[in-house]
């Protein structure tokens, strides 16, 4: 079971991602967050794979908190 978390979850594209993320049977759904949320608990969902669907904007801050 891959352990995915999804940044932007509340917008167009990143809600329709948690729905696949969800209907997967390979899949499990261990983080949902958007802006406002914080990204410490990226570390305590013990998500192996993140997908960023937020705005260019933020992109880079959140890459850099997964680098670290």
């Amino acid at each position: 079971m891959i352990k995915v978390a999804v940044l932007g979850a509340r917008g167009r594209m990143g809600s329709e991602v948690v729905k696949a993320v969800t209907e997967a049977s390979d899949c499990q759904l261990v983080a949902a967050l958007d802006e406002g949320d914080s990204l410490d608990s990226l570390v305590s969902s013990g998500a192996e794979v993140v997908v960023d669907f937020t705005t260019p904007d933020a992109v880079m801050a959140n890459l850099e908190f997964l680098i670290k």
